[in-house]
């Protein structure tokens, strides 16, 4: 069964106790737990059903002290058993945990009155009314109420046929995706090794399966798998499972850690979300204000941050945030979260991430409310290319598209190739990334404008560097994809590419008369000797010229085609070095190989000049050295 039933409710109002009734498990498994009656940690049991199939049951603890240990459990609940002792009625953390699984998206409950041979009927009727006040106006509204003693057995068979008859309707479908598993408990079996346990909110799992612990990257391998104390070939999405892992120890497997799919893009720091602010904040929420996020079953520090204009948001409000955390935690898109205060005494509200990875909106960058809406109540082509544009770098991998839009990895791929909006890069049939075409737009015009600008302030050179340009701004692009990109704009008269240069069509190296003077200076240095011309040192004191203005007058000569620089040292105008080169290969033609001695005599030069241009054809692969000789390469 792929349903999770959970308990929630105040301290002491039996919650435990129905579970035991209900299924015959004591949930209470510490010996302090015993000894003072009261649950400290997460319980766990199962229901039998009259097919054979078991429905998982997650027992919380309802002391206002472990609230922490209530969010991890509450996070994978599907039917919400809310528990109200008829003696005290509706308390404190009745009033918190109802809070809770409303934020965490629970929509189906049953409100359970216990301790009724407590009571007499006119008490269990007063309960019935406060529990209407808190349901009025909730997806609870209409829930059932089912009054009974967990001590007598009074109305515990009828909640049980009430919770079989409902269970059905609460399985989760088969989930193709990516499998993830929140961690709510973590220890170590005798002869087994590390066992995780928790509630699978994705794909499935198999014995001999790869995974990774997150946040951390830890790899480990599924040996065996528990689902309710059995045995299974395969745990889904929606059940109480747990995972005998080998090659990963305990204390890397802790709660707040997920295992999950080996490469899922999963930890982040930072989320775009729709935040609601709850009644029991008591007062409006500012920008920047700092709280405890609850996500999965992970618990961090972290800043609630306002993007749609709003510098405060009051209870029973709504607004775009973006939540920043002080360490990662695991998020996907639809995943629900809790905000608490900084202190953790008071539930803020809470909400849905939509981004599960977010880049940092800045002012320059306008408001993305319009974009998030997209994403959270869009078509499935809108959300797509609203999810791309609002990915940072050049673009998003199919698959991390896809889980942000909750579909399958071909699908998305599918939509991709019939919408406008989106690219496929580098090619359609098998492409790296999603790109949105607002967004590849925007970049084009930026490197445009950086090379023109570069261009501007350094106009003796050719051309700006693929490394500066590829950094340029506030980004920084995978090297690899952004050869490809500037590859993409040769011919389209964007962009020019030269070796590891870039630059626009038509651009000239320009020179003012001046500079023009000292170019034919140096050529005529450099020409006086034409085998033997003088170091850059030389160059320097012969022209009385600074060794940076030297170093760009040459550049510009070079990049004309003019000169040719060999060595650090040495450059010789363009027309020696080709014939040498001639004389060389001619050499080789008929010889197939020569000495450093022999270059120096065939082309009449001393070993200063010789070797230099040697080494030079070397690395520009006219010739290959091997040992003392050189040969045509």
């Amino acid at each position: 069964m792929k349903a999770i039933i959970g308990t929630a409710g105040h301290i002491d109002h039996g919650k435990s106790a129905l579970v035991r009734a209900l299924t015959g498990i004591e949930t209470d498994r510490l010996p302090e737990e015993r000894e003072r009656g009261i649950s400290i940690e997460l319980g766990f049991a199962y229901m039998e059903l009259p097919d054979g199939d078991r429905a998982g049951i997650v027992d919380v603890p309802g002391h206002e002290r472990f609230v922490r240990q209530m969010l991890a459990g509450a996070q994978g609940f599907d039917l919400m058993l809310m528990v109200i002792a008829a003696d005290d009625g509706v308390m404190p953390q009745t009033e918190e945990h109802f809070e809770i699984c409303h934020l965490l998206g629970v929509r189906r409950g049953f409100f359970v009155v216990t301790k009724c041979d407590l009571v007499d009927q006119a008490r269990i009727d007063d309960v019935a009314a406060e529990i209407e006040i808190l349901a009025d106006g909730t997806a609870f509204a209409d829930a059932p109420i089912y009054p009974v003693s967990a001590q007598t057995g009074d109305g515990v068979d009828a909640l049980r046929d009430a919770l079989v008859g409902v269970v059905g309707e609460l399985e989760r479908p088969d989930s193709s995706g990516p499998f993830r598993m929140p961690i709510d408990r973590a220890f170590v079996l005798k002869g087994h090794g590390t066992i995780v346990t928790g509630t699978a909110a994705g794909g499935s799992v198999a014995p001999g399966d790869d995974v990774e612990i997150v946040p951390g990257n830890e790899r480990a391998r599924v040996r065996e798998i528990q689902v309710h104390e059995r045995a299974v070939e395969r745990a889904f999405e929606g059940q109480r499972v747990a995972l005998n892992l080998s090659g990963v120890e305990r204390d890397d497997a802790a709660r707040g850690r997920s295992v999950v799919a080996p490469g899922l893009e999963a930890s982040t720091n930072r989320f775009d979300a729709r935040v609601e602010i709850r009644p029991a904040a008591g007062k409006a929420v500012k920008s920047h204000t700092r709280v405890r996020v609850h996500l999965g079953t992970a618990e961090v520090d972290g800043r609630v941050i306002w993007i749609d204009g709003h510098s405060v948001v009051g209870p029973r409000e709504r607004a775009y945030a973006q939540v920043t955390l002080a360490e990662d935690v695991v998020a996907f898109a639809r995943d629900r979260f809790v905000l608490r205060d900084e202190t953790a005494s008071r539930t803020l509200g809470g909400g849905t991430v939509l981004v599960s990875r977010a880049q940092r909106h800045r002012q320059r960058d306008g408001d993305p409310s319009a974009t998030l809406s997209t994403i959270e109540t869009g078509t499935i082509e809108e959300r797509l290319v609203a999810l791309a544009e609002m990915t940072g770098g050049l673009g998003v991998s199919p698959r991390a598209l896809a889980l942000g839009a909750g579909i399958e990895t071909d699908e998305t791929l599918e939509i991709a190739r019939r919408l406008d909006g989106l690219l496929l890069f580098p090619d359609a049939d098998e492409p790296s990334l999603l790109i949105a075409r607002s967004r590849y737009d925007r970049l084009v015009t930026d490197l445009v404008a950086q090379t023109e600008e570069f261009h501007r302030t350094h106009p003796k050179a050719p051309g700006i560097e693929l490394e500066s340009l590829r950094q340029g701004g506030a980004r920084v692009l995978d090297a690899r994809l952004f050869r490809i990109l500037i590859d993409e704009f040769v011919g389209t008269d964007l962009l020019v590419r030269s070796g590891s240069v870039v630059s626009v069509p038509g651009h000239e190296i320009s020179m003012d008369a001046s500079e023009e003077k000292l170019a034919t200076d140096i050529m005529d240095a450099v020409s006086r000797e034409p085998m033997k011309p003088p170091s850059l040192k030389e160059l320097q004191d012969a022209l009385g010229m600074a060794p940076k203005r030297l170093a760009e007058l040459l550049g510009v000569l070079c990049d004309r085609g003019d000169l040719v620089k060999v060595s650090t040292d040495l450059v010789f105008r363009a027309d020696v070095v080709k014939d040498a080169e001639a004389r060389l290969r001619a050499y080789l033609a008929k010889t197939e190989q020569i000495t450093a001695a022999e270059f120096r005599d065939l082309i009449s030069a001393s070993r200063k000049y010789s070797i230099p241009l040697l080494d030079y054809f070397d690395r520009s692969g006219v010739t290959v050295r091997t040992g003392d000789y050189r040969r045509l390469r």
